[in-house]
């Protein structure tokens, strides 16, 4: 298993160390003991997963776009995003753009128009890849769909860049019948295990294609919580509301670090390939706050000064559903040609397309057990027009609103990315 060179760091503020000899009397809780998860318990050929430097730098990037979009969400509501299922679907876009509308959707997922096509495509190819043969104890799966209306054709390079790098199942469909509405819908409840049913409303006839990414978690905790640990206390809401929520409750060992911002704590799934991490700010200081001081930079040296603690950890359980229209939010980032009549698809088709709704549903669920969680993003396009010594015990109480993102390791790529305010949608 490759080092975790991910998730959450500012540079600017000095972290607590852990490695020191202070203690404090563990609470009546379940103290577990267990040895850490092996590296690498599967036998992998960890070679095939060894991303190179272009790879690296532009997952870099692309987690720069999880937090700018994360940041167009703000609001006083609990919710979650999938930024990398918004990413798959952008690269998706990018095979069949040109001119501005291709170089705004690199800008704005990768950070740079100047990238090559190959270089994006292989990068998420990478990731399809890493998250099919990663972590045995934690499912992960990443689906790609193209509904194409019967009356139409897709150019034949594009349908076999996005079937071959992106292993995109591509079909011809009467969007004139109800049942491809079903269809559509269908796929997504498969994909997810059920927990996203359905994406879209409605399918007009004359609307071109539908592309499509889903993408389901389900993770177990290395360490889970128990269940008789688990009261109803209270949770300090974003307008400072105080309401009842069902708080989890353990002490074990796990990566925690402290500033004068917040305090963050990792939480790994079954051999750590996959982990959540949780920032928590600090008293008077709130997550829009918080999340302005956050770029990939300062996350990545976060997790490099993360120390291992005795953690006296308590954390909400909690179900998030998030519905959001992308057509504003990517428009503000950068993208915005595609959703208009300028749009150029002439790599997808012989014809003036253009995006006329991006939408994204996604779902979570933190239980004492684990977390599920799943998101679909879909595109209608439309004609146009320290190991010796001793670790200090601290206390991590999520009773108030914090941010969670949850990484798969290897490629550091956020998967999903959220906050709880103590509401339930």
């Amino acid at each position: 298993m490759m080092k975790n060179t991910m998730i959450l760091g500012l540079s600017a503020m000095i972290l607590a160390s852990c490695a020191t000899t202070q203690h404090k009397q563990d609470v009546n809780n379940n103290v577990n003991s267990n040895v850490e998860a092996t590296k690498n318990p599967n036998n992998m050929d960890t070679d095939y997963l060894i991303l190179s430097d272009g790879q690296h730098a532009l997952i870099d990037r692309a987690n720069q776009f999880a937090l700018d979009l994360f940041r167009t969400q703000a609001g006083m509501d609990s919710k979650v995003i999938s930024p990398v299922s918004v990413s798959f679907l952008m690269g998706m876009l990018a095979n069949g753009a040109d001119g501005d509308t291709k170089d705004e959707i690199f800008s704005t997922i990768a950070g740079d128009k100047n990238i090559s096509i190959d270089e994006l495509n292989d990068t998420y190819a990478a990731i399809l890849r890493t998250a099919a043969n990663g972590d045995k104890l934690t499912t992960v799966n990443i689906a790609n769909y193209i509904a194409v209306n019967k009356h139409f054709k897709l150019k034949n390079a594009y349908t076999d860049a996005v079937s071959n790098k992106y292993a995109a199942n591509v079909e011809n469909l009467d969007f004139s019948s109800p049942k491809t509405l079903k269809h559509i819908n269908q796929w997504c409840s498969d994909q997810t295990d059920r927990m996203i049913p359905s994406i879209i409303d409605h399918l007009n006839p004359s609307d071109i294609a539908v592309l499509m990414n889903a993408i389901y978690f389900n993770g177990t905790w290395t360490d889970p919580f128990s269940k008789k640990y688990t009261r109803q206390e209270n949770f300090q809401g974003y307008t400072r509301d105080i309401k009842k929520v069902d708080v989890m409750h353990q002490n074990h060992k796990f990566n925690y670090a402290d500033n004068s911002q917040y305090s963050a704590v990792e939480l790994p799934y079954g051999n750590g390939q996959y982990s959540m991490t949780v920032l928590l700010p600090n008293e008077g200081v709130s997550i829009d706050e918080m999340m302005k001081q956050l770029t990939t930079a300062e996350l990545a040296k976060l997790q490099q000064q993360m120390d291992k603690c005795i953690v006296d950890l308590k954390l909400p359980r909690f179900s998030t559903t998030t519905d959001v229209r992308l057509n504003t939010p990517l428009s503000t980032l950068g993208a915005k040609t595609m959703f208009s009549g300028n749009a150029d698809f002439s790599r997808m088709a012989d014809a003036g397309l253009f995006v006329s709704a991006m939408l994204q549903k996604a779902k979570i669920e933190v239980s004492e057990e684990g977390t599920k969680a799943a998101a679909v993003t879909a595109a209608v396009m439309t004609m146009s027009a320290l190991p010796h010594e001793q670790p200090r015990h601290v206390k991590f109480y999520a009773k108030r609103p914090f941010v969670y993102m949850i990484t798969e390791n290897n490629t550091n790529a956020i998967l999903f990315i959220g906050q709880y305010t103590g509401t339930e949608n």
